[in-house]
């Protein structure tokens, strides 16, 4: 039975209570999870941090959330999961290969749109062989790593 591994744009979607992804969790059968992995709440974190401009009651309103909800079952970065990340990274260099060897890992894969936190996020999903879903295209990704499985419940 699959399980699911919700990104940053779905965990902020059902805090906010969007009926679509609301739908799609009262319909899970009983005993499949939608989690979290921490590189994931590492983004939200990150984002608190990055946008002083918002209301700082909803901020704590949603970590509160977040700490609650999804940090006691966040999946962890392993030692395994390495092997899932450099997988990802050299199949997608292998299809997509920099013009020249002098261009750094990062620049490639912003080139091409790929965001090296999603690269993480899929190795997770695909070492736990999970579903992730997302509403970001991730092409690349998907292209280069056809075993990953991909939903999006908004």
């Amino acid at each position: 039975m699959p399980g699911y591994l919700l990104d940053t744009n779905h965990l902020s979607a059902l805090h906010i209570k969007e009926p679509s992804i609301l739908q799609k969790i009262a319909t899970l059968p009983p005993g499949v999870q939608a989690r979290e992995c921490v590189i994931t709440l590492g983004e939200v974190e990150a984002g608190h941090q990055m946008t002083q401009s918002t209301n700082q009651q909803r901020r704590n309103d949603y970590t509160a959330y977040i700490n609650k909800e999804f940090l006691p079952t966040a999946i962890s970065v392993s030692v395994n999961t390495r092997t899932y990340y450099a997988d990802i990274i050299g199949r997608i260099w292998a299809r997509n290969s920099p013009r020249t060897r002098r261009r750094r890992t990062e620049q490639h894969l912003l080139s091409l749109g790929v965001d090296v936190n999603d690269v993480w996020i899929a190795a997770v999903a695909w070492e736990h062989n999970l579903i992730l879903v997302t509403s970001d295209a991730m092409t690349v990704i998907k292209n280069a790593v056809p075993e990953i499985r991909f939903e999006n419940w908004l």
